[in-house]
């Protein structure tokens, strides 16, 4: 693991050393409140192993813009996939849950590249009010994303996530002669 830093003092090598010879684990300096404050601040990149440098790289090559946006989109979708998921599970679909929720998340990605200006304004009040880190039952724009994913999607969307529903249920019906087979002992 490599860790490089840019732009302030070099890691105190000599509180890790004090750490690990303290207690053989690096890792219990997360209990520290004041190392803790310290690498919070650090803005240098971390890398972790050689399979993680392109990654890096790509991230040092994006505009401040580029960076913004991505972080935008990283937000967003922490508040979304998890409402969407939710949501998705209150329709009771059993095993067809997880085929109707990964079309679900695909119709949502390629929707939210073409808002109306009044999803745009709902998704800045979502991000809002995400940032004053109330509770999520006093979120009451948050409490509005299902209705708002229900209008984002089509009729389209719907017929297609029906189908891909309809699939995963024929699937396991198909299924359920096989499983009692094999637990029927054979008769001679």
């Amino acid at each position: 693991m490599t860790y490089e830093h840019t732009g302030r003092e070099p890691m105190d090598e000599q509180r890790l050393a004090d750490q690990l010879q303290k207690t053989g684990n690096l890792m219990d300096l997360t209990f520290d409140q004041a190392w803790l404050a310290e690498a919070a601040e650090d803005d240098g990149w971390i890398e972790a192993g050689v399979m993680m440098r392109p990654y890096v790289n790509y991230l040092k090559s994006l505009t401040p813009e580029q960076n913004r946006s991505l972080r935008f989109q990283a937000k967003l979708l922490g508040i979304l996939l998890p409402e969407l998921k939710q949501w998705i599970t209150s329709w009771g679909l059993g095993q067809s849950f997880e085929p109707v929720y990964t079309a679900a998340r695909q119709t949502l990605y390629r929707h939210l590249k073409q808002l109306t200006e009044e999803q745009e304004d709902w998704i800045t009040a979502l991000i809002d009010e995400n940032d004053q880190r109330l509770p999520v039952e006093e979120q009451a724009v948050r409490s509005q994303t299902s209705s708002m994913l229900a209008q984002l999607f089509t009729v389209e969307d719907w017929h297609e996530l029906a189908e891909v529903a309809a699939q995963g249920m024929s699937q396991t019906v198909l299924q359920i002669p096989q499983a009692v087979s094999d637990r029927v002992p054979a008769t001679a």
